[in-house]
Parts: C-alpha cells; structure tokens; sequence
C-alpha cells in the first residue's frame, strides 16, 4: 500500500472532523430538542419542557433586572440553568469553537473607497474580503452594490463579476466601479429562477457574504454540479426558503440525522439559528419589544373576541403603526386579514386588558429565550456543517471558520471549499 502523504493525511482529517463534529452536534440537538424546539407564539403559558418544572420555577423566579443582566452575558446564567438542565453545553463549549481567522483591518484602504457604507458593514466586507488568496477570477453571488467584489479587486487584482437581481442595484454598483477605477462587470439575474446559472463555471471562484436561504443553497448545488474550483460563502437567514420543513443539502445529515429522524425542523425552528442580533441601539430594541408584545396582545384580543384558541400570525406591518394607539394598529391587522372584528365599540382603555395579558405573554417569551439562546449557535453550526458535508460529498475539502467577531456581526461562519477531484456520482 502506497504510503500517504502529509496533505493526504490533513485532507482526511479535515473530512472526519466535519462529519465527527456535525454529528456531535446532532446528537445534542436531538437529545435537548425539548429545550428549544417550539413556537412560543402559539403556547399560552411556558412550554412544559418535558415535563422539567424546575426549570419553569427557575424562569418565573427571575426579576427584571436579573433577566437585564443574563441577556446581555449569558454566562452569568449557564451555572444556575446547569442546576436544572444537567446536560446543557456552554456557548463557549469546545464542540462549538472554530478557528478564526485573521482579524487585520487593512488601514491601506483610501477613504473614499468606504463612502457609503457603515461601519459594521465596512468591517465585514474588510474581513471577509482577506481570507481570498487565490488568483481565479471571482465571482460574487447576489452582489448587491458589489462592495465585496470592489475591495477584492483593489487588494489582489483578479476579475471580478457581480450577480445581483435588483437593476437599480446593479446600475448603482456599476457606477461606483467606474468611478473608483475598479474592473468589475454587473450581471442582473435572478438566481432562483436559474438566470445566473450560465455564469457559473468551473474556473472561477465564486464567493457570497450573507446570501438568504435559498439564495446560497442554490449556489452551492449548481457549483457541485459545475466543479467550480473554489467556492467561500457566508450563510445567513437559512428560513428564507420555498420549502415549509428543512430540506438537508448532504446525503450524510439526510440519511444519518438523530434530529431529522426525531423530529422535521419548520422555518420556525431555522429562525431560531439566525434570531442573535448585534447589540440594538436603545430605540431600535425598545420598538422591537413593543412590535413583539402588540403582536401578542393583538392574539389575545382576536382569541377573545373571536372565541378561538387557534394563534392569529400578524403580517408584516408599516412600523409607523408603532408610533399610533395599539387600537390603531389592530384596526389596521383586523383590516388586512379581514377579520369579523368591530373595533369601533371599543375605546382604548377597553383594550387595555389585551395589553397587560400581552405583556404577561411578553415577560415569559423573554424568560423562555433565555434558555433557547444557548441552542442558536448550535443549530446555526449544524446547518452550516450540513452544507459544508454536502461539498465535501461532491470532491471538495471544506473548512468551517470565522471570519470575523460575533459582534460585528453574528452570522460570522465562513464555509471555504476548494476542488480535489470530481466526483460524478454526485
């Protein structure tokens, strides 16, 4: 037998890692899915998390400000959630660890090639744009005004391209190459319905920062299929997607998933992989907690008037809404889902009673998150190991890491994948 070399030997560790890791996770998922897995919107009262009343003593014995402190740091509150959930991991646990990669801002950078973009976003953009190494012409997948793609020429020099539907986007993008001397050509295409797929080849590298759902497992099928060379890609609301239960993207999660084979994960379940945010301005998070306990109040009160027990999903809303009267803002839901409601007999103060049972409802969402928030990094690497083994199928050595602190932003893998060989039984 021919004696492996140092590569061959990485490149298989590599592969048992992603699988060894992933089904790890699996496993962990499947074993506390009692712990995470529901939609608080539709329950009237905590969930009974199997049957573990200890721990809903514990959430209803936590004060505001102690709620404050654990939502901000939660490792304040994983010793005392330990003492009711014996098997629950820490977020900082190993299993969950990933290398990150190198954190260098690039101070060479005109100032002027940053115009436009906020400083968050700049810093994503700047890192995710340093782990490109190699020389193949890149391609960007739903580019937007194609910002990435500009900075990777500036630095390194290849061809770039930028696929992006929106036309205005793509006018937009241009002008801005054109106007910082930047070789950038913009495609418009819709990437769901397969006009990008003739772009795709396999001398390219073809990179996404933050692409949707669907947006990035389409990526991922039709470069398999094409061997595209290398392929960096930073998942991001894996919800977004036609299909109303997880469709896996590899064979190995499809077939050999403890959570699959327990339980169908709902786009309910995926929002939960994506539901961390950067830290909110005070403003923006006391809107959110308002547009949170209005959508619950508004279910208590078509509950009631309906005489229903069935959960009402309230739509997406003008946010100016939040600024009138709650009575307002349920005329304006009972007139969207055309509801036999009569709000014009009710003052606002006879509405009041909606209110404090949504804040009531408010208060214990808030609890229970506290203890949903230790699975979202775990669902969230599950995920990504799905597509990342799916790549690994296709001939690909595949690495999962960060390319940036979760406080510039939370959705921070990466997934990398460079061609080895082609399989074509994939």
């Amino acid at each position: 037998m021919t004696a492996r070399t140092n590569k061959q030997v990485e490149e298989i560790f590599l592969s048992d890692c992603l699988m060894n890791n992933f089904n790890e996770i699996d496993l962990y998922l499947a074993q506390s899915v009692q712990y995470w897995q529901y939609n608080f919107f539709v329950l009237s009262d905590y969930p009974t998390f199997n049957g573990n009343t200890k721990l809903i003593e514990l959430l209803q014995s936590i004060d505001d400000n102690q709620l404050a402190a654990y939502q901000t740091t939660p490792s304040l509150l994983y010793p005392v959630l330990k003492q009711v959930i014996p098997e629950l991991l820490n977020i900082e646990a190993s299993l969950f660890a990933l290398n990150k990669l190198s954190d260098d801002c690039d101070d060479n950078i005109p100032f002027w090639f940053k115009k436009g973009i906020k400083g968050k976003k700049w810093t994503q953009i700047d890192r995710f744009s340093n782990t490109i190494k190699c020389s193949l012409p890149i391609l960007e997948w739903c580019a937007g005004k194609g910002h990435l793609g500009r900075l990777i020429h500036h630095k390194t020099g290849v061809k770039v391209s930028a696929i992006e539907w929106s036309a205005d986007l793509c006018k937009q993008g241009q002008q801005l190459a054109n106007q910082q001397g930047i070789q950038q050509d913009f495609i418009e295409a819709n990437v769901l319905s397969g006009e990008a797929d003739e772009y795709l080849n396999q001398q390219l590298h073809v990179i996404a920062l933050h692409a949707c759902g669907d947006l990035h497992v389409r990526l991922i099928n039709r470069a398999k299929k094409l061997f595209t060379k290398k392929i960096t890609i930073s998942p991001c609301c894996y919800h977004l997607t036609e299909h109303d239960i997880y469709q896996a993207v590899s064979k190995h999660v499809r077939q050999s998933s403890h959570l699959l084979a327990l339980s169908p994960l709902s786009k309910q379940d995926l929002k939960l992989a994506v539901a961390q945010q950067s830290s909110l301005k005070e403003r923006q998070s006391q809107l959110n907690d308002q547009e949170v306990w209005w959508r619950l109040s508004f279910d208590c009160l078509q509950k009631s008037l309906l005489k229903t027990d069935k959960y009402l999903n309230v739509p997406s809303f003008p946010k100016t809404l939040l600024s009138a009267s709650f009575k307002e803002f349920a005329q304006w839901v009972v007139t969207y889902k055309q509801l036999d409601i009569n709000l014009s007999h009710y003052s606002d103060n006879a509405l009041t009673i909606y209110l404090v049972q949504g804040r009531e409802r408010l208060n214990r969402l808030r609890r229970v998150e506290l203890v949903t928030q230790f699975f979202r990094r775990p669902l969230e690497l599950w995920l990504a190991y799905d597509r990342a083994l799916s790549l690994q199928e296709a001939g690909y050595q595949v690495q999962i890491s960060t390319f940036c602190d979760a406080h510039v932003t939370p959705r921070n893998l990466l997934i990398q994948a460079s061609l080895k060989y082609s399989n074509t039984a994939q």
